[in-house]
């Protein structure tokens, strides 16, 4: 989705000490302190114009990537002119100097097979592109002139303003935006975080004395300055190259001196005065929610020794005797977490977070007293030197063996943290714990009193007295006084709670085993009928983990709407029994992942392998035989109540999509039906399908990583023994799949309760084989922008606008989406037609250096290199899926397309899009267009 905003900040756990450096005369280089694991290399440059800079050669990367991070965002916009950081995000795509052309910067992203974004926070604004890395050097020159000379060309100073408005208007339903729209009014006025910062038509809309491009453009002056941005830059080419590349295209970005926001104490976001306050919200969604918010002095200053982490860490533990462990067997939460950090350099917001129960609202005032019993327990009692000690060896031990992302978030991330941490500390910073300061710790827990709170409670039944403007969201704002203060502060009795035991999950001895193999690809360690174990180690990313997944396709599994909802429910009460234990082995780094398929279930155990059997066979256990509760049961069958009548407050084109799935996959079942068939569920129901849902299966198993091959077997004995003792290994047959008749549509129209209209079309495919995947994705790789181009800058239809490649068991095809507050459904329907018909010129017309260009790209992304463990993983279990026993699926597709020519791509659209489409379309008509309605 083009342009994004986020209202809080980016990284709130990430601080570090803001500095601005002074000029230098040429571009000096600092040292980066890395993890012994890491293979690429760094250097941080700081520019004449006192442009951060930190350089990644990574050899073995296939795609490269930038970002640029600006220390200015939405906390900075005029009074009266809110929303403009936003629309200044938006305004620098559109087109610069030297490349004037409104689609030239992300048209040449697409073309060679990469993607681009941007965001705008409270006090930052990022903007991040990846693409092949052989087209990074032109790309860094396009990217520069965002910064150096953007147009704003005034013909599209309506347009993006209209693209503004479409996104407020797409997330007026969206109740995060909501309960925080809620919450700014209970801000001190004169702090800018309790202004609206999205911006819409009328915030951007000129007046006499004021033209809103004017200001956009004194905006850009004042702010966009070389001394307040980083720039990270991701790619193979050696150092060299990368800070040539950087400092001929990005020197001429100008210095203009500008100085990040630093709140005066008038413009604090609470003022001492106002607190403690509580804020009542009512939802859309049927949501329970309850957030004790206390501002704390800003922990930028403090990120080696990290108070904010050390304290969340326990607040937040689900481990038995915890605070969680507590409020959740007296069925009032379902989740809770606890997370603090830095709203600016100077203020800084520590969160308690829970989701409650229906019971749990009616508890509200006892479950913050029993918060801040915790909080009094752990002042007492956990301010200790050895549970620093362990917490400093886990993110020591994750700092080591922490495994790639991708190249775009990579650039993303660092480019913020420029911003916030010296060079020695910009990669360990915000991650590694190094200083034992219990001063610290203490400072911050007396923060976290109940007189320095703010409360936020969502529920849908409350009483409130005032309507917000912008979402029109009912709440109220009131006092903490008196008795309720008194009872916070001296709660009734003592619970039982208790700070964590050492963790028995933190590896003793990581180690890196010495491991051969034939085959650079998975080997079948077992492989019959219904079932195949297969191991690969790994001998590429050089950590001590493993991954062991397993993929059960059950016959019959959701076959009717009561099994559906009986799967879910299952997943959730195994979970819900295992959080307990399994919690402290996920502080350790060792996680798994159980979820509910079309077709069964798949697990997924990863981490560091010394201790994965011990967390597989109590998974494999509790699944096999789960308690299943039924104070539990009625807990989470009201929590999935929830959740299915909340689906039907998602976005349209969220909403559609799902229609679309359903339409073409058999069996598959609505929310309206799920409710309807959850609705008379009863905990014996539940337990009869548990006692025989493993009775037949088909079985795939993979273990992969830091495992010998008898460690592999080991793994796949505890499968066996643990869970699938009795099951009969069967042959599974895969869900029905819809084939549309060639040259016919399929039409119809899904009930939305919102104002915006939305459709798509599904272009279907006529088999799975390799060579139809080859041209529906390259279809998807030439399109995407042009569709985006029209229909969303031109047409200004709306903010979400899409064409992509699409697949549904195996079939691909493509996919045209948008979501509209412009036009009807029956007027969006035709305007996607015309693209599709005219769009036959385009691509016949389409050059020979275009249509290689993009074929470049689609290899780009088919080929590229897995980043970590748990990605291969995914690709591998894709490939047994598929019944590709030679795990290079994406290479068959990659081979196709390198034989594919403009003349074969023109009449296979020709024939499949404009003469015999099979077609599938999908809409919503929009509560806005009565006509249509």
């Amino acid at each position: 989705m083009k342009k994004i905003i986020l209202l809080s900040a980016l990284l709130l756990l990430l601080g570090g000490c803001v500095s601005t450096p002074q000029k230098t005369s040429g571009a000096s280089a600092q040292t980066v302190i890395k993890s012994e694991n890491d293979a690429r290399d760094y250097e941080y440059l700081l520019l004449p114009n006192r442009l951060r800079v930190l350089l990644v050669s990574d050899p073995g990367a296939d795609k490269a990537a930038a970002a640029m991070s600006v220390n200015v965002g939405s906390a900075s916009n005029p009074p009266g002119r809110e929303g403009l950081a936003h629309f200044l995000e938006h305004m620098l795509f559109m087109g610069t100097e030297k490349y004037p052309d409104v689609d030239e910067y992300s048209s040449f992203i697409r073309r060679n097979g990469g993607s681009d974004n941007a965001f705008t926070a409270d006090n930052a604004t990022t903007y991040f592109f990846d693409i092949k890395a052989e087209a990074l050097e032109p790309a860094l020159d396009r990217f520069a002139q965002f910064f150096i000379a953007p147009l704003f060309d005034a013909k599209y100073v309506q347009r993006e303003a209209n693209a503004v408005h479409s996104e407020y208007q797409l997330k007026l339903k969206d109740d995060s935006r909501r309960i925080d729209a809620a919450e700014k009014q209970s801000y001190n006025p004169n702090s800018p975080y309790a202004a609206f910062a999205v911006g819409n038509l009328d915030t951007l809309a000129d007046r006499k004395d004021s033209k809103v491009r004017d200001d956009l453009i004194d905006f850009y002056n004042k702010h966009y300055s070389a001394n307040i941005m980083g720039l990270a830059v991701v790619g193979p080419q050696p150092l060299p190259e990368l800070r040539r590349w950087v400092e001929e295209k990005f020197a001429a970005v100008p210095d203009r001196n500008a100085k990040p926001y630093v709140p005066e104490k008038a413009e604090f976001w609470y003022t001492p005065e106002q607190l403690p306050l509580e804020v009542d919200v009512v939802p859309l969604k049927k949501l329970n929610k309850l957030t004790l918010s206390f501002p704390i002095p800003s922990p930028r200053p403090h990120y080696r020794a990290r108070p904010t982490t050390y304290i969340a860490n326990f607040i937040g533990d689900e481990g038995k005797g915890s605070l969680y462990d507590l409020l959740r067997k007296k069925g009032w939460i379902t989740s809770l977490s606890a997370y603090g950090g830095s709203v600016d350099d100077v203020q800084g917001v520590f969160n308690v977070s829970m989701d409650l129960t229906e019971a749990g609202v009616a508890h509200v005032a006892e479950i913050e007293a029993r918060l801040f019993q915790y909080i009094d327990l752990l002042r007492r009692e956990g301010i200790e030197k050895w549970r620093f000690d362990e917490l400093k060896k886990k993110s020591e031990l994750d700092f080591r063996f922490e495994e790639k992302t991708s190249a775009s978030t990579y650039a993303m991330l660092l480019s913020d943290k420029l911003l916030h941490y010296p060079a020695a500390d910009v990669l360990r910073g915000g991650k590694v714990m190094q200083e034992w300061k219990p001063g610290l710790i203490r400072e911050l827990l007396d923060d976290l009193r109940p007189e320095n709170m703010a409360v936020t409670l969502v529920e849908p039944g409350l009483k409130t007295d005032h309507i917000e403007s912008y979402y029109q969201v009912p709440y109220s704002i009131r006092k903490i006084t008196g008795r309720q203060l008194t009872r916070l502060r001296q709660p009734p009795g003592e619970a039982q709670m208790a700070l964590p035991a050492p963790n028995p999950f933190l590896p003793e001895k990581p180690e890196l085993k010495k491991l051969t193999a034939d085959r650079n690809i998975p080997v079948a360690l077992e492989r019959k009928t219904g079932e195949s174990l297969w191991y690969q180690p790994d001998r590429e990313f050089e950590v001590p983990r493993a991954v062991f997944g397993v993929t059960l396709e059950i016959p019959g599994v959701r076959d009717t709407a009561k099994k559906a909802v009986e799967q879910a429910l299952l997943v959730d009460l195994v979970e819900d029994e295992l959080n307990a234990w399994t919690y402290p082995a996920q502080l350790a780094g060792l996680s798994y992942s159980l979820s509910p398929t079309t077709e069964g279930l798949n697990l997924t155990v990863h981490g560091y392998d010394e201790k994965l059997p011990l967390l597989l066979e109590k998974v494999l256990a509790a699944l096999r035989r789960p308690a299943l509760a039924e104070d539990r049961f009625r807990l989470y069958k009201a929590k999935y109540q929830r959740s299915l009548a909340n689906q039907a407050l998602e976005r349209p084109y969220q909403q559609i999509l799902g229609e679309r799935t359903r339409r073409l996959l058999t069996p598959s079942w609505s929310p309206k039906q799920k409710l309807a068939a959850l609705q008379p569920l009863e905990v014996d129901d539940l337990r009869a399908y548990a006692a025989r849902l493993l009775d037949a299966a088909e079985v795939r198993a993979l273990a992969y990583g830091n495992l010998r091959r008898e460690e592999a077997q080991a793994l796949g004995r505890i499968l066996d023994d643990k869970l699938l003792a009795h099951t009969r290994r069967v042959q599974a047959e895969e869900p029905r799949l819809t084939i549309i008749p060639k040259g016919q549509t399929l039409r119809y129209r899904y009930a939305v309760d919102h104002p915006d209209s939305a459709v798509l079309f599904q272009y279907q495919g006529n088999s799975k084989s390799i060579a139809e995947q080859a041209r529906w994705r390259m279809l998807g790789q030439v399109m995407a922008s042009p569709f985006f181009n029209s229909l969303r800058t031109e047409q200004q239809l709306g903010y979400v606008v899409a064409a992509a490649f699409s697949e549904t068991e195996d079939m691909p095809g493509l996919l045209l989406l948008v979501q509209s507050s412009a036009v009807s459904s029956t007027e969006l329907q035709k305007r996607i037609q015309n693209f599709v018909t005219a769009y036959e010129k385009r691509l016949a017309a389409m050059s020979d250096e275009e249509f290689r260009t993009h074929k470049a790209g689609l290899l780009a992304t088919l080929l590229k290199k897995d980043d970590a463990m748990l990605q291969r993983t995914v690709r591998y279990m894709d490939n047994l899926e598929r019944g590709q026993y030679s795990f290079d699926f994406k290479r068959q597709v990659a081979k196709e397309v390198k034989k594919l020519n403009r003349e074969e791509l023109l009449a296979f659209y020709q024939e499949n899009l404009l003469r015999q489409p099979r077609r599938l379309v999908v809409y919503y008509p929009g509560t806005r267009f009565p006509l249509n309605y």
